[in-house]
């Protein structure tokens, strides 16, 4: 017979309930068993916090409310989950919330990038906590992966496709030969993509997520390559055909490092050679390689937003969160990041000795001053593409290439090929 305490549930409350927050309460809802027995005990939503009044398929015994105030004089919460679509909206709440000493489980990326340090400082005096599994990659477990099993790893390298609506946008592009516009509609015809998407088309997201992972591995924020995100806006249908062409294919890429100076970052789009673990990454899926000084090289690849990838992710941190499993670094030394990319060095400092593609309309790439061509190819209306090798700053590259797209590239095979032309230009090669 179960006792009195086994018989009570754990009382939840959701903010939002749009993709996210409908997903975690449809999770809840249809796996009630497997979680009454990972936890001992039930658990029950009791309030959902929603913009607006209109019908919803929600059950008769959980209070729908549009005024937040009746969460906060809810007693007897056990933890709230924040599912609101950006950092505007949610930061009032979940500070007000920490401040009544209720633990938080969020799959807000902009507000945890924002205010992430800040938040996290309230939790810590007021004894409870701040959970955001589902804001880095939606369903994969990328966070709890890092703290969990790769403790006595130091993180040297992470490189990663971040955000599933760039992902999309650029495999439709290269799969059914469509244009950046087309394939845009496309993902927002099948819900991957907002009305507004520019937050993710310019890299915004990606950064959040980036600017989390940094904290979350190295405890603070990064310094920025560039004065801010750049997105995919640039890539056009022969952008795709140059880089399959030359056996690759252009992805979105989110890339964090520790140089033994400091840690950098950088969201921009790459040529990813079919040599690399993140080539194959089709679709709205989410790929992380992460370099380990002990492990090596390990991938983790999965679907990175979605209804139900992202609510596993947020019932996960909740489950971890009841059970005690949960484990947080102090982060009262972290810095907040803001709208503008602070600290960011100049290309002079960072991106010399480095492979590229570079795109360039009606005029063909050869070798000038520091830049040695490896592999070159084009397209039909004479656009022309090549892989080079270059040992000057990428100033000096675009004024040589003036008028050309210039993209890093990610190759294995370039990384083993590199140390004939480090002894060439005497230089050490700078090669992800």
């Amino acid at each position: 017979m179960l006792s009195e305490y086994q018989q009570k549930p754990f009382r939840i409350a959701i903010i939002g309930f749009g993709t996210v927050g409908e997903g975690v309460y449809r999770t809840i809802s249809d796996q009630g068993d497997k979680i009454k027995g990972l936890l001992g005990r039930p658990i029950a939503v009791t309030m959902i916090v929603v913009n607006q009044e209109k019908n919803r398929e929600i059950g008769p015994d959980v209070k729908v409310t549009t005024d937040f105030n009746d969460l906060i004089e809810e007693k007897h919460l056990d933890v709230v989950i924040e599912a609101t679509p950006d950092a505007q909206t949610a930061y009032d709440y979940v500070k007000r919330l920490l401040e009544k000493g209720t633990s938080i489980v969020t799959a807000n990326k902009e507000l945890i990038a924002k205010h992430g340090p800040e938040l996290h400082q309230v939790a810590e005096r007021n004894h409870c906590h701040l959970l955001f599994e589902a804001a880095v990659a939606g369903g994969i477990p990328l966070l709890n992966t890092i703290r969990h099993t790769l403790k006595t790893n130091n993180i040297e390298r992470i490189e990663g496709i971040l955000n599933g609506t760039s992902n999309f946008i650029l495999t439709k592009m290269r799969e059914g030969g469509t244009s950046f516009t087309e394939a845009l509609y496309e993902a927002q015809e099948k819900g991957y993509a907002e009305v507004v998407p520019d937050k993710d088309i310019n890299g915004w997201d990606a950064l959040y997520k980036t600017e989390i992972l940094s904290q979350w591995v190295y405890g603070k924020s990064p310094i920025w390559t560039t004065s801010k995100p750049i997105g995919i806006g640039s890539i056009t249908r022969e952008t795709i055909k140059l880089a399959s062409a030359l056996k690759g294919r252009m992805r979105h890429i989110a890339s964090l490092s520790d140089t033994g100076k400091g840690i950098e970052a950088s969201v921009q789009p790459y040529l990813v050679c079919e040599d690399h673990l993140l080539y194959g990454v089709d679709g709205v899926n989410n790929g992380i390689q992460i370099q380990g000084s002990i492990v090596g090289s390990i991938m983790l690849q999965g679907p990175g937003a979605g209804k139900f990838p992202t609510a596993s992710a947020v019932i996960e941190d909740v489950i971890n969160l009841l059970t005690n499993c949960h484990e947080q670094r102090k982060v009262t030394d972290l810095v907040e990041v803001e709208q503008e990319v602070r600290n960011n060095k100049s290309a002079e400092e960072t991106n010399i000795q480095w492979y590229y593609f570079i795109v360039s309309p009606n005029v063909e790439v050869k070798n000038g001053d520091g830049v040695t061509v490896l592999e070159d190819t084009s397209v039909e209306d004479k656009t022309y593409g090549a892989i080079v090798f270059s040992s000057i700053p990428l100033t000096d590259l675009e004024k040589q290439y003036e008028g050309a797209n210039i993209y890093p590239v990610l190759s294995k095979k370039l990384l083993e090929n590199s140390s004939s032309l480090q002894e060439k230009h005497g230089k050490s090669i700078k090669v992800i």
